[in-house]
């Protein structure tokens, strides 16, 4: 990730990692799946610094959004690129951004069906997917 070292460990049961940006966009085939990566403010700036080449103090709000938009898109793209020459089949949505202090994702009824914390350098991020619909 973004020219570091990355390591990644399962998040506790039951957590609901709270972070400032959350990068997601919908997976849409035989099932149905939101992916989602959610980053303190210092590692989104750490992050999009590293993928940018610019320097933390020039990077403003939107340029921190619009990176975690890219890496979300970066790492949905290559999930559909690995099914290349599968029988699956899917769809990836644009990506969006929602950007606050100290928020969690909820998914209603469920748990997310898998969530790591990735670690790279001083960059703490959380990976989660989220099946909504579609059978196993």
């Amino acid at each position: 990730m973004a020219g570091l070292a990355v390591e990644a460990a399962a998040c506790p049961t039951g957590e609901r990692p709270a972070c400032d940006f959350t990068g997601a966009m919908m997976i849409i085939g035989r099932r149905t799946a939101m992916v989602a990566i959610g980053l303190s403010r210092e590692a989104a700036t750490l992050t999009v610094s590293q993928m940018t080449g610019l320097a933390p103090e020039e990077l403003s709000e939107e340029d921190l959004a619009d990176g975690v938009a890219e890496l979300i898109n970066i790492i949905a793209g290559s999930g559909k690129s690995g099914l290349v020459g599968t029988d699956e089949h899917y769809r990836i949505t644009l990506p969006f951004v929602m950007v606050g202090q100290n928020r969690y994702t909820l998914y209603k009824n469920k748990a997310a069906d898998r969530c790591l914390r990735v670690f790279a350098g001083d960059v703490n991020l959380i990976l989660e997917i989220a099946y909504l619909e579609g059978e196993p």
